[in-house]
């Protein structure tokens, strides 16, 4: 019974001290970081509003795309909120391949409102609206991480709230700073340090995966920076970096740091997930075999890592190859020359985070049976060279 009352003070504690830090940093973050974003060069505003009805429908389905369909409609819109709140416009939609938001009677979308030469609100159906279906499928997610981890899905739930709310937050909005790759660095280590303290406690296991987290990920970030500068690579070959490019000319943006801190993040929950299986597996065998030598405590947690890594290498390898599946297409279909599509600066980006990421992430596994050697062991110079001596490292 006591176990049980002082088990839910540690769960409340938990809840209450995250919650806590995400309302600081939603709270005091856009204060500061507001001072590198400029006004914004847009004045349209996007709205909910309901079509009322439908004047004209002379679309046709698209032949090459299915599911789509090309034409215009002519509608009657209710604004539902906003400047604009019960009024009605006429509009005029318009569908193409790239864009096929389907209008009909009754439908509550997101629409756009400009303002045109004359001063008038012109109004047009900019998307569907999609936040909903992206709340019930979070809120699936939630319930089956509670269902399968109980408090330990609590504790993941928290930490994935914390994470997220570090890079919005704090992550993307410095990027606009005089240091934004400092920044990102400090954020990630605190945020990789509080995931590890809401999963596994203040505790050697905790300790351990952090710093090995944290040896992976700066390694990777690392080779992605040199390597990037060798290749004469930046942030303005990234997709949408054209687009940030226009922006770097009028804000004060270092975009050569981009590639740098996108690979920091990428990389930041594979390395993670490998570091505290590690940690993990050294913790349970430090329990299990106390009067184990330092070097057979090594290899034992390493040959653990061993196991961990071809489906982990995979694991961030198919990641990026799913992200670039429509380039890759591409490439086929166009029937592009190896030396062609090798050498333009989008793929060879695409192909540089994947390794690095990688390299980070199998480099985190030697480090962090390094460190449970350390930490779990205890510091000792004569085992730590024997360790480093081993032939079966």
């Amino acid at each position: 019974m006591l176990h049980n009352i002082s088990s839910l003070k540690h769960e409340l504690f938990a809840v209450f001290s995250t919650c806590t830090l995400v309302a600081l940093i939603v709270c005091i973050a856009p204060r500061i970081t507001e001072q590198y974003r400029k006004k914004s060069q847009f004045s349209q505003q996007f709205v909910l509003g309901t079509v009322l009805s439908i004047a004209e429908n002379n679309i046709e389905e698209d032949p090459f795309v299915d599911g789509r369909y090309s034409g215009n409609q002519k509608i009657r819109v209710r604004i539902e909120e906003g400047e604009y709140a019960g009024q009605e416009f006429d509009s005029t939609n318009t569908l193409s391949s790239l864009r096929s938001a389907i209008a009909y009677e009754g439908l509550t979308a997101v629409f756009a409102i400009r303002m045109d030469k004359y001063n008038n609100p012109v109004v047009w159906l900019y998307n569907y609206r999609r936040t909903t279906h992206i709340y019930l499928l979070s809120f699936v997610l939630a319930v089956l991480v509670l269902f399968v981890g109980h408090l330990k899905g609590l504790r993941s739930l928290l930490a994935l709230l914390f994470t997220g709310t570090a890079v919005l937050y704090v992550i993307v909005p410095c990027m606009w700073s005089p240091h934004p790759t400092l920044v990102a660095l400090f954020t990630l280590g605190i945020s990789c340090g509080v995931s590890f303290l809401l999963i596994a406690g203040f505790s050697k296991k905790a300790l351990c995966a952090s710093l090995g987290t944290l040896c992976g990920v700066f390694l990777a970030g690392l080779l992605a920076y040199i390597f990037g500068k060798i290749m004469n690579l930046s942030g303005v070959d990234m997709e949408k970096g054209e687009s940030l490019l226009y922006l770097a000319q009028s804000r004060n943006f270092k975009i050569t740091s981009l590639l740098f801190v996108s690979i920091l993040v990428a990389c930041l929950g594979a390395t993670m997930d490998v570091a505290v299986s590690i940690a993990s597996s050294a913790e349970q065998l430090n329990l299990a075999s106390g009067g184990m030598s330092r070097v057979a405590f090594f290899n034992a947690v390493l040959s653990v890592g061993k196991d961990i890594i071809g489906t982990m290498t995979n694991t961030l390898i198919l990641a990026f190859c799913g992200s670039s599946l429509p380039l890759a297409m591409m490439i086929w279909g166009y029937h592009m020359d190896y030396m062609q599509f090798m050498n333009i600066p989008l793929i060879v980006i695409n192909i540089l985070q994947a390794v690095a990421g990688s390299i980070g992430m199998v480099a985190s596994v030697f480090f962090t049976a390094m460190l449970s050697v350390l930490i779990f062991k205890g510091r000792s110079k004569k085992s730590l060279q024997a360790v480093s001596r081993d032939p079966k490292i």
